[in-house]
């Protein structure tokens, strides 16, 4: 049993590890001016004035990762005496370390997007965009008890929990439409409406495992469900309705436009979500700001499979007698049989079936924000942010400085404290050349400078646009108070 756990703990590692290589949205861009994408984090939010149109694929492009509570230095780290990296599962490696860092349940996730169009316009009824993105979305959840088991190996009386064990997957086209327009002189509002089209998922539907150790057996207690959808492939049943086989279309395989357009916009895993925002001035140099994205959810119909785990067995370890053991059957032949028995003992608690129609949410996403302006180019900003997952929730706490040049240049500078960690510190740039934007932006941006190995989040956000209107814009904003 204990190795199965190892060989579980470990994919999920390698799996954090690998996740890196994603590097959403960004808290920096939150109070930068002059880029027609903030209002992707706060919907009350447009350009100037006029009118732009995103470069595809290219505005924007962003990626984030997060990992709550490990950094990659309490995985991978120098050998002490040698010209080289172990890991925490080395001999030298510092395991009662790594295990006090964790958390009764660890997260890591991930979320990269690409947006194929992005378009706004100004009229005289408020600021209409639309933009198709596509979405890929990870969360991983592992218990710390597991981390335990497999460095410390099993107490006596030992009882091991491990429920909120698993991963929700989500791979999605979003076409999204907004508006922001004025009420009065002090208020902003916006809102914009989603229509999602599910690619793909596997999510975790319940999740309750418990392991408790003794000398004489372990006992495996586990209620499981994972539900999964596979558009783009079929899925075959053997007579005992185990999986045989996975076969990806041919059109797929060739990519083939038609088909991937297909996959790309599939009404069988259709779902709606909205994003909310709020600017209040109640001056000319405070502003304050509230928004909430993602409330929403996809219901898939597709290629929907379930996978269920239920058992309650008692492991009784290995039982060695050497004068079993002839020439025909070593040492290692008995104990791997062994362990093929243990393994085909908890496969029997699996079960695979085509599964019904289930429904996955979106990870929603508040935001609060107040800005103070020292002059009209130079202002400061204190953001709260929280996401809400499944198992969990993140809490971030940001602070910025932004710096304005005309229309021709923005900065920012930003300090962000999350789980616990005091080193994130962000930058970003907003360059207009003539009708050319171009934007990037990070919220750890001296993190992979100077201390790569404690970063506990790594996020970019880029952009390109063509842009117009701001000569009309300045005219319109000349009797205008201080900023507003």
């Amino acid at each position: 049993m204990r190795l199965i756990c190892k060989i579980i703990f470990s994919l999920a590692l390698l799996l954090g590890a690998g996740l890196q290589t994603w590097a959403q949205t960004q808290n920096s861009l939150y109070f930068m001016n002059g880029i027609p994408q903030s209002n992707r984090i706060n919907p009350a939010r447009n350009p100037d004035c006029g009118f732009y149109i995103g470069i595809p694929i290219l505005s924007p492009l962003s990626t984030q990762f997060s990992s709550n509570p490990l950094v990659y230095e309490d995985i991978i780290y120098p050998h002490p005496t040698e010209d080289s990296l172990i890991t925490f599962l080395h001999p030298l490696g510092d395991q009662e370390a790594f295990l006090d860092k964790l958390k009764p349940l660890n997260v890591v996730l991930a979320d990269t997007r690409t947006s194929i169009i992005s378009i706004g316009f100004g009229t005289g009824a408020g600021f209409f965009s639309l933009d198709l993105t596509t979405r890929a979305e990870v969360n991983l959840y592992f218990p710390g008890d597991l981390a335990k088991l497999v460095l410390e190996g099993a107490d006596e009386g030992g009882v091991y929990n491990m429920d909120g064990t698993g991963t929700d997957f989500s791979g999605f086209d979003e076409i999204a439409v907004g508006w922001s327009g004025a009420i009065g002189s002090k208020w902003k509002i916006g809102v914009r409406g989603k229509a999602l089209f599910g690619f793909g998922n596997l999510s975790t539907s319940r999740s309750e495992l418990e392991v408790s150790t003794s000398e004489e057996l372990w006992n495996i207690q586990a209620d499981m469900e994972f539900n999964a959808s596979l558009p783009f492939a079929e899925v075959v049943y053997d007579e005992d309705g185990n999986i045989e086989d996975i076969i990806i279309e041919d059109d797929v395989n060739n990519m083939r436009p038609s088909s991937l357009f297909k996959q790309a916009f599939n009404a069988k895993n259709f779902g709606l979500a909205v994003d909310l925002g709020v600017d209040f001035r109640p001056s000319d140099r405070w502003l304050l700001s509230a928004s909430v994205l993602d409330i929403g959810y996809i219901r898939w119909t597709d290629e929907v499979h379930k996978v269920s785990f239920n058992t309650d067995y008692d492991y009784l370890g290995l039982e060695v007698n050497p004068l079993e053991f002839t020439g025909d059957l070593s040492f290692g032949d008995y104990v791997d049989s062994s362990f093929s028995a243990l393994a085909d003992s908890l496969a029997g608690g699996l079960e695979f079936t085509p599964g019904g129609i289930y429904t996955s949410h979106l990870n929603p996403k508040l935001y609060i924000g107040a800005s103070w302006w020292a002059t009209p180019g130079i202002n400061f900003g204190l953001l709260s942010r929280t996401d809400f997952l499944r198992e969990t929730i993140f809490e971030q706490l940001t602070a910025s400085a932004n710096f304005a040049a005309g229309r021709f240049l923005n900065f920012t500078l930003s300090y962000t404290f999350m789980n616990n960690y005091w080193k994130n510190f962000g930058a970003g740039i907003s360059l207009n050349a003539g009708p050319v934007n171009l934007y990037l932006i990070s919220d750890n941006t001296l993190n992979a400078l100077f201390w790569p190995g404690e970063a506990q989040s790594v996020n970019l956000w880029f952009g390109m646009n063509l842009v117009f209107g701001y000569k009309e814009c300045w005219k319109k904003d000349q009797d205008r108070p201080l900023v507003y």
